[in-house]
């Protein structure tokens, strides 16, 4: 019988036992985690150093998070809840040309970046270590993508068949790949390659006379 896979994501504490947890603490902590993935990188982050920069002891880590690995997932993709979509210009082709120029942007962020590789390195390590890739941009990002394509559709503009979760990884994938690890710097460029390659797919093909 083999070992279940430990998946990485953003870990719900157990319910408290005594006092609550202090939010200054967790906010210390991933502030602390953020700073020292830009400084040192993902490889040269360790729990003492994190527990050293946010003035907490390393045992308050852990009774937060049980690895490195969930504190970086955490303080990295940690979602936002309250963050508003993209704005719609109500032109479908517009409209998704900001969407890919968010995933792009995303991916340069230098905190994304480090913590997105030091994970990916860590899986390779660990082989009872799963990621949850899916969880690197949140259902609500995959959602607005699925919104995107059916006003397209309804604009009659795309087709209405479009898998928009194949659609989301093309985008999001391609993206990372152009950023990470083809290191491509020039954003309109990457932009407007993988736009072009979307709606080459997409668009609804005018019949021949």
């Amino acid at each position: 019988m083999t070992a279940p896979d430990r998946d990485i994501q953003s870990v719900d504490a157990e319910p408290a036992r005594g006092r609550p947890r202090d939010p200054r603490t967790d906010d210390a902590i991933m502030t602390a985690t953020r700073q020292l993935l830009i400084e040192v990188g993902y490889d040269q982050v360790t729990m003492e150093s994190i527990a050293r920069a946010a003035g907490v002891s390393r045992p308050t880590i852990y009774r937060r998070w049980p690895s490195k690995a969930h504190v970086v997932f955490e303080a990295a993709f940690g979602t936002d809840g309250g963050s508003a979509g993209l704005p719609r210009s109500g032109d479908f082709e517009t409209d998704l040309r900001e969407f890919i120029r968010g995933s792009v942007a995303f991916w340069r962020e230098p905190v994304i970046e480090a913590a997105t590789m030091g994970i990916l390195a860590e899986r390779h390590r660990d082989s009872e270590l799963h990621i949850r890739t899916q969880q690197l941009l949140d259902d609500r990002i995959r959602g607005e993508l699925a919104d995107l394509v059916r006003a397209g559709a309804e604009q009659g503009v795309v087709r209405a068949d479009i898998d928009t979760d194949t659609l989301f990884n093309v985008v999001v994938g391609t993206a990372f790949y152009g950023v990470l690890v083809d290191g491509r710097a020039d954003t309109d460029q990457l932009v407007d390659s993988l736009c072009s390659l979307v709606m080459q797919g997409a668009q609804i093909q005018e019949k021949e006379c």
